[in-house]
This record gives C-alpha cells, sequence and structure tokens, in this order.
C-alpha cells in the first residue's frame, strides 16, 4: 500500500478492506435497438429537427448545450436575444451563430465501439485531490472505490461528469482554500474497442473527447430525478433537457419582447399627425403608419415623399396664386382645419378628465394610506423581529427578497400560494438545502408576517397607488412640437387663430406639468388647466370653419382641368407640410417598424413549435419496451409496493418525463417516499434508460446507497454486479463498508475474479482519515 496522505499522514486500519473488484465480462450479450442514449434515434431526431430551424434556433440549441447544467450565462442570452432581432429584420449576418451538431451533443461522428476509461490522474488544482495520485479503472467489470467523507470521492466524481455522459455538469474549482492561479489539469487514460490506450492531459477549459460521452455518470445531483411539488419524481434525457432550456430561453425573451411591445404602443397611442387632403399622396402614405398595417413604408420612401423639387416647388407657388381665391382650394383649407379642431378638442377634454382634481385627490389618499400602512408593518416588524439575525428584517428591501423567493417558488411550481415551504426538511429556496427545524421556524414566521392583516393592507395599498401611477403615465399626451406643426398654417390665417394655436400649445405644457408633479408626488400641484374660453373658442371656429367650407364648395365651379389642378395643388401642399413634420414622421415610422419587429420576435420565440417536438420525442421514448423496463427495475429495487405510472407533459417548451404516483390525492412525494425509495426510484430509472444500450456502455456511480436500508444495499450490489456481469464496464464509488462487503460477497457468489488496483488520497489529513480503494483479488 503507498501512503496515501500528502505529506505525512497514518493510514486507516480499515485499509487491507480497500479493493478494486474486476469481474470478468461475460460472454453473454444483449442486442436491443437502441431507443434512448448513445448513438439512438433521439439524437438524430433532435439534430435533425434543429437543421430545420432558423441560425439563432440553432445556435441558442448549441449554446444550452455546452453550457454547465444547460444554463447559458447571461451574456450568452444576450447574444441569443440578439440574434432573435437579427433574424426578425432578415438580417443575412447574426451577432454570433453557430449551429447545433453531434459534437455538442457529446456524441462521436461514426465511433460505435465500447470506450472504457481506464484512469483518472494525477490531478494538479482541482478541489484538493492530492496531486500526485491515480486513480485506475478495470475496463470491464466493476472497479469499487471506497472512502470516508472528505476523501476526494465527489472530486473524481465531477471530473468525471465534465468527461462523460452527464445531465447536470458541474464547474471545477482550484482548492479554495489556498491561493492558487496555476491551471487546472488531469491526466486521463482510456481505449476505444481493442485499440491501444490513449493518455490525455485534459484541460477542463477544453472539450472532453466525444467517445467518453459513451458512459454515463450517476449521483444525486445529475440523474436528473428530483421530488417537486407537482408529485412527481423527473427524469429528463440529455436531448429533451436542451429542448426544455431552449423553451425556457425562449418564454424569457418572450416576456421581455412582450415589455417591448407594450411599451412601444404606447408611445405610438400618442395622437398623430391629421389635417391632410382625403386622396393626397401624403394620406395614402399615412394610412400605411399604421400598427395593424403590414405594408409598412420604407424611410426613403418618407424621405422621397417630404423631398419637392425647384419645379415642384415653382408649381406649388403658381397653383396657389392662380387658385388663390378658389373656392375648392379654400374650402379644402377649412376641412383641414376643421380636422385638426376636432382632435385637439377630444385631446384636451380627455386630459381634464384623466388629470382632474378627483384623480389628484384620489391619488394623494392613495399615497398617504401607503405610507400610514409602510409605518404600521414597520412597526409590526420591528416587534416580531427583534431576535433576528439581521437588522431590518421585515423592511421594504427585505420584502423585496421576499417577493422575489416566492415569485421563484411559483415560476418553479413548487408553490401555488403567499406561503413559502415552511416545514423541516422543505427546501431553502436560496441554498437549496433541506430546512432545519430553526430555518423552517423562521420561514414560518415570516409566512405568518407576510400574511398578517397590515402586510397585506400594506400590499393592497401599494397595489393601489402603483395602479393610480401606472394610469398617469400611461395619459398620452402630445408633444408641444407636434400641436405647433400641426396648426401652423390654420395659425398663419389670422391673428384669432394665431393665438388660439399659442393658447392650445401652453395648455399642452401645463397638462404635461400637472402629470409629473402627480407621480412624483410634489407638495404643490398646478392646478388643471382652466380651458372653458379655449375650448369655446375651438369649437365656435369648428362650427365656422366647417360653414366657410359647405359654402365654399356650393360656390365652386367643376371642371375637370380645374379639378385636376385643385388635387395637384392639394397634394403638393400636403407634401410641402409633410416635410414640415418629417421629423415626427420618421420617428412614427421609427416606433412601427421597431414594433413590427418585435412582434416578430415574439412570433419566433413562440414555444409551440419547442412543446411539439418535446412531445415527440417523448412519445419516441416512452415505448412499451421502456415502461416494461423501468417496471421491472422498480421490481429489482423492492419498490412495487408503491404504485407508479409514468407520466409525460410538456407545455410552453418545457417537458416533465416522470415516474409519478397513483394516488387518490395529490402530495407532495417528499411526503410520501421516503429519502431511500427517493433514492432507489431515481437508480431505477438510470439503470432503465441505459437498459437499452446495444454495446453495454460503461457507468460511473457515486454513492448508489445513500439512505437505503441494508436489504435494498444487497438488491442494488446484485443489480449492478449483474450489469458488470454483462461485461459493462461499472465503477462505484462509496463511503459505505456494508455496500462495500455486499458487491464483495456478491461477486464471490458468482466465482468472478478481480485484478488491478487504485486509490485516492487526501492532499492533507483531516480527523477521521480513511481513504479509498486498493486492490483485488484474482
Amino acid at each position: 500500500m503507498p501512503d496515501l496522505f500528502q505529506p505525512a499522514s497514518t493510514i486507516s486500519t480499515l485499509a487491507s478492506r480497500l479493493a478494486i473488484l474486476l469481474y470478468r465480462e461475460s460472454a453473454y450479450r444483449l442486442h436491443i435497438v437502441i431507443q434512448i442514449c448513445g448513438e439512438g434515434d433521439l439524437a438524430k431526431t433532435l439534430l435533425e429537427w434543429s437543421g430545420d430551424q432558423d441560425l439563432w434556433t440553432r445556435d441558442s440549441l448549441r449554446r444550452v448545450a455546452a453550457a454547465s447544467d444547460y444554463a447559458v450565462s447571461d451574456d450568452d442570452l444576450v447574444a441569443i436575444r440578439k440574434n432573435v432581432i437579427a433574424a426578425a429584420r432578415l438580417s443575412e449576418e447574426l451577432v454570433e451563430g453557430e449551429s447545433l451538431d453531434r459534437g455538442h451533443l457529446g456524441i462521436s461522428s461514426n465511433e460505435t465501439r465500447r470506450t472504457a476509461i481506464l484512469q483518472l490522474g494525477p490531478v494538479e488544482n482541482i478541489d484538493r485531490l492530492a496531486p500526485n495520485q491515480q486513480l485506475r479503472f478495470a475496463p470491464a467489470g466493476i472497479t469499487l472505490v471506497y472512502g470516508e467523507n472528505g476523501s476526494g470521492k465527489s472530486g473524481y466524481t465531477r471530473i468525471a461528469k465534465r468527461l462523460c455522459r452527464s445531465l447536470a455538469a458541474d464547474d471545477l474549482r482550484g482548492n479554495v482554500f489556498a491561493e492558487s492561479g496555476n491551471a487546472r489539469k488531469v491526466t486521463v487514460r482510456y481505449k476505444v474497442g481493442d485499440d491501444e490506450p490513449i493518455a490525455l492531459e485534459w484541460d477542463p477549459q477544453t472539450d472532453a473527447p466525444a467517445v467518453l460521452q459513451q458512459i454515463s455518470v450517476f449521483d444525486s445531483g445529475n440523474a436528473r430525478l428530483y421530488v417537486d411539488t407537482k408529485n412527481r419524481v423527473a427524469y429528463l434525457p440529455k436531448e429533451i433537457a436542451i429542448l426544455e432550456h431552449h423553451g425556457d430561453i425562449c418564454q424569457r425573451l418572450s416576456q421581455g419582447f412582450a415589455t417591448d411591445e407594450r411599451t412601444s404602443l404606447t408611445r405610438i397611442s400618442v395622437p398623430f399627425s391629421t389635417g391632410y387632403s382625403p386622396g393626397s399622396s401624403v394620406t395614402a402614405m399615412l394610412a400605411r403608419l399604421d400598427p395593424a398595417r403590414t405594408d409598412l413604408p420604407k424611410a426613403d420612401e418618407l424621405n422621397t415623399l417630404a423631398e419637392l423639387s425647384d419645379a415642384e416647388r415653382g408649381e406649388l407657388v403658381d397653383l396657389e396664386r392662380e387658385l388663390a381665391a378658389d373656392p375648392m382650394a379654400m374650402a379644402a383649407a377649412r376641412r383641414r382645419m376643421v380636422a385638426l379642431l376636432g382632435r385637439i378638442d377630444e385631446v384636451l377634454v380627455g386630459l381634464q378628465e384623466a388629470l382632474s382634481n378627483d384623480v389628484e385627490v384620489k391619488l394623494a389618499a392613495a399615497r398617504a394610506a401607503c405610507i400610514e400602512a409602510e409605518k404600521a408593518v414597520r412597526l409590526s416588524a420591528t416587534e416580531r423581529f427583534a431576535n433576528e439575525p439581521f437588522k431590518n428584517t421585515g423592511t421594504d428591501a427585505w420584502r423585496i427578497l421576499f417577493e422575489a423567493a416566492r415569485a421563484f417558488a411559483i415560476s418553479s411550481g413548487d408553490q401555488t400560494d403567499d406561503r413559502l415551504a415552511a416545514v423541516e426538511g422543505d427546501l431553502c429556496l436560496l441554498c437549496q438545502e433541506p430546512l432545519s427545524e430553526a430555518g423552517a421556524s423562521r420561514i414560518g414566521r415570516f409566512n405568518d408576517f407576510i400574511s398578517s392583516e397590515a402586510s397585506r393592507l400594506a400590499q393592497a395599498t401599494r397595489t393601489r397607488l402603483e395602479e393610480a401611477l401606472g394610469g398617469l403615465r400611461s395619459v398620452a399626451i402630445p408633444s408641444e412640437q407636434v400641436i405647433s406643426e400641426n396648426f401652423a398654417i390654420y395659425a398663419e390665417d389670422n391673428a384669432v387663430r394665431a393665438a388660439v394655436t399659442s393658447h392650445l400649445v401652453e395648455a399642452i405644457r401645463d397638462f404635461e406639468r400637472r402629470r409629473a408633479d402627480m407621480v412624483s408626488g410634489a407638495t404643490e400641484i398646478p392646478g388643471v388647466p382652466d380651458l372653458s374660453g379655449l375650448l369655446a373658442t375651438v369649437r365656435s371656429e369648428h362650427h365656422l370653419l366647417e360653414a366657410e367650407a359647405r359654402e365654399l364648395e356650393h360656390k365652386a365651379t367643376h371642371a375637370a382641368r380645374l379639378d385636376e389642378k385643385r388635387a395637384r395643388l392639394a397634394d403638393l401642399r400636403d407634401r410641402n407640410t409633410f416635410a414640415a413634420n418629417l421629423p415626427s414622421m420618421l420617428q412614427r415610422h421609427g416606433d412601427l417598424s421597431a414594433l413590427q419587429c418585435i412582434r416578430r420576435c415574439l412570433q419566433l420565440v413562440n414555444t409551440r413549435a419547442i412543446s411539439t417536438q418535446i412531445t415527440a420525442l417523448r412519445k419516441e421514448m416512452v415505448t412499451a419496451e421502456f415502461n416494461k423496463r423501468i417496471q421491472s427495475e422498480i421490481e429489482v429495487l423492492d419498490l412495487k409496493h408503491i404504485p407508479f405510472q409514468l407520466q409525460e407533459t410538456s407545455s410552453g417548451g418545457q417537458n416533465l418525463f416522470s415516474i409519478g404516483l397513483q394516488g387518490v390525492k395529490h402530495v407532495k412525494n417528499n411526503q410520501v417516499l421516503s429519502e431511500g425509495e427517493q433514492r432507489a426510484l431515481a437508480l431505477a430509472c438510470f439503470l432503465a434508460e441505459i437498459g437499452d444500450d446495444r454495446e453495454k456502455y460503461g457507468m460511473i456511480i457515486d454513492d448508489p446507497v445513500s439512505s437505503l436500508d441494508h436489504i435494498r444495499m444487497r438488491r442494488v450490489a446484485k443489480r449492478l454486479v449483474a450489469e458488470a456481469a454483462k461485461g459493462r464496464q461499472v465503477v462505484i464509488f462509496t463511503h459505505n463498508i456494508v455496500f462495500f462487503n455486499e458487491i464483495d460477497s456478491t461477486c464471490s457468489s458468482r466465482s468472478l475474479s478481480a485484478r488491478s488496483k487504485s486509490s485516492i488520497s487526501r492532499t492533507m489529513p483531516l480527523p477521521g482519515g480513511v481513504l479509498s480503494t486498493a486492490s483485488s483479488r484474482s
């Protein structure tokens, strides 16, 4: 036995019990069509589906597949969003795009021969693993690695999860107890089929050899089996997990685009230019600047329409001189003014109602009620949480944290009411570890505080205040520039109309100032502008201009040539006015272009196609044969006393494939299944998934008997030895000496032999220091 501690240490008396048990490969090998793993149709179908999608989708799937635990970074999310926008704009080049391929799924392009991992280590600068240690594995049969807690098993398992097939990969860190800027390295030896072994000095920053993805890893994290509040234990194979996380990205992007759409619609709702002549080229162009239209003009078309040549300007002057006294031209000008006055009348009346004294009084009352309710909450929090570890518990900042936790729980499907999980053993939403008795009690107090009358009243007053402020912010007030531009010709008619235009601009300015002060809660808020005189003048002008237009039209004579000149004059005048209003027109065009882009983005990130594909993959997976394998594993691991059934759903790009309870009531699984039953069920699903593997690729299992009783340990031992007897490479990490002996005894009863040896050691002595495996029997 080598000295296993680094540096000086003592070797445990259990070291003589440590062994690697290697069993010869059985001559008998099952041959079943692959459905779930390896080079199966599932991965092929995902790649085929991906190939039919836009490049941004293929790139998103690639990013998900490459991410640790399929959780893309914020930078990736920003890049995906930019790519979606580029695709919506029909841009030829994405910000950054790369298609999903077989390598990203960890699938060798051609290799189907069995790959076996022969050695891990030496390891450099990863966790606290001994730097000069080599952990060797037998290429077929069982390698049993034993060691106490803290001896390094989890560190090697984390490395294996990065090298091999693992739905949840962990980041590999250096020694967190010592500063080290050195690069992390792992020496890996493996062989493919009967080829000579390959030695690789692997950098965790680079991709692992694709052939190692044949080997599957099982532990409490990456088996993708968990108990949730939807009353089911769920397992997600890699390809569906990638699609699901892509669907989650699409939903997150959809929420952002929906917010952008609402903001854009609010901007577009501001009153737009009116008063142009019916049938003119400008009127036709403005009809296309509508949120409901799909044939949005290009900006160049707007610029071209606003550009009058020197000849057209001369023509406009000549026609104005010639038709200066023409009744129809004069009537058309008055019709435009009538439309403008009618629209501004509606706007001013609406602003008086939206910013009335009653609204101001209600807003002030809502603000005062909110302040008083917050005082009551702070007083209650001071009394309730005086002895809590952190000061200011119960304040606004703390409430934000609580509400965020509640929103997270709801989005995760773990909560349907206002109370967070507060039972000892429930998972904490932050650290995701079981709550202690003290922690559960504290969460219970928090729930009681949030559900108290004072908190509910404060929340209600905050909601009413936010609704009132939101209503004010959404009030559409036209800008002073829009009023000035649209009433320019009207103001030039005479001094009275110039004064009316000036008063309109002043009224708009007053309304904007009043709205801003009401929203900010200013001490002194200007009153509602007195518009009685202005509105009376506007309405009088409206009737006067309408009467003048009718009289002029009655007196007008009509001849084809004269009507052509009138139409031409109206069109040139409209274009001249349009040129003056071009900045606001281009702004409207930009807002509409952005809105159309946003709506195309919403279509692109719609998850219906993802849900359909997940359903197709799930139907391929959930075959009678797969269900039969699961039921067989459940029986072998002594779970048949619990009524299970295969369950699958997909919605919103999310999938849940699970083994659920056939209970008459919906209860949490962790309130029904023991920890041992949950662990056994997880292992059963893992074995069922790889049970249809024709080549009998290897598996690495960490602590498979956590929380299991000795009877079920024996069943697990027999089940894993049976897999090894088929010729599969089976590597088991354990700290359970009873399970160790069960494996040893089971192997002896099958008259299987062992050869090879390996070891794990700590990088420094720790209390009670047992290390891991060392030898085997031939």
